[in-house]
């Protein structure tokens, strides 16, 4: 799960992919990649992942003024709902693909003179020390085969007292590994890091827990509302590529359905 060797590399190929790009902009809702908050379970993919991002800003506190790092910001979608709000916010990704597209949304909303953008690896977080207030990461760390290393990258550029708002697609205690890595063959990801892991990773890091919490429901939510969404041609995506990935996300659901597989997030503090 963990070791000196990084997946970087993989993780842009995937993302820098323009069929998985055309997937993302056109069953994911476009601003974002990451799993959404469902409360009555009728909302869009695109108005649950907004949901979501509230829900976790509001968890680690983060208000405005707060100056905040994403450190894997995929489209931008958070770095522009943080803009709004009125925090100082930048964002690093490892997809050329993705800082590019962040750029343009950035513009196209009016926000390109707040929100700075470009291509960067978590690992290696090219900040000073104590730079941020707060560090956000969605959905990301999956990717990563050096956990520990980002949270101790994170640990060092934020300020004492600063706080890393994380959210992750991890493995159930206890799951069948073989369904999972079925389920994370697509991403390029292995299955084994649990939320107890995470919890582990981040105090050995030297923060402290501040708040903890599962919510499998929403990822069994988002990933029917994606099957849907597959489940008929869709314009502007490669019809071998739909399949391709409707095949991958029937994967997911099972995994998802036995309970395999889970989502959770943290809020860990830098003490100070």
């Amino acid at each position: 799960m963990d070791g000196g060797k990084t997946d970087a590399a993989e993780a842009a190929a995937y993302y820098d992919d323009a069929d998985v790009a055309a997937f993302y902009r056109l069953c994911w809702g476009g601003d974002d990649i990451h799993i959404g908050r469902y409360d009555t379970g009728a909302e869009s993919v695109a108005d649950a992942s907004v949901a979501m991002t509230r829900h976790l800003l509001s968890l680690a506190g983060i208000v405005a003024g707060d100056r905040v790092l994403d450190i894997a910001c995929g489209y931008g979608g958070t770095l522009r709902l943080l803009a709004r709000m009125g925090c100082p916010a930048a964002g690093i990704d490892i997809s050329g693909r993705a800082v590019t597209e962040a750029r343009r949304r950035n513009a196209e909303a009016g926000l390109d003179d707040r929100i700075d953008v470009r291509l960067g690896d978590f690992h290696e977080i090219g900040e000073p020390d104590g730079a941020w207030d707060a560090a956000i990461c969605q959905e990301s760390l999956i990717h990563s085969t050096d956990r520990p290393r980002v949270m101790a990258e994170v640990h060092r550029v934020l300020r004492p007292g600063g706080v890393f708002a994380l959210s992750d697609i991890l493995t159930a205690p206890g799951a069948d590994e073989a369904l999972v890595n079925e389920a994370f063959a697509r991403l390029g990801a292995r299955a084994g890091a649990t939320p107890a892991d995470y919890r582990a990773m981040a105090e050995a890091a030297g923060f402290e827990i501040a708040a903890s919490e599962e919510r499998p429901r929403d990822i069994r939510t988002h990933y029917d509302k994606l099957a849907e969404a597959l489940s008929d041609p869709v314009p502007g995506l490669d019809p071998d590529a739909r399949d391709a990935i409707a095949q991958s996300v029937a994967r997911w659901r099972k995994a998802l359905v036995g309970g395999h597989i889970t989502w959770a997030c943290l809020v860990a503090s830098k003490p100070g």
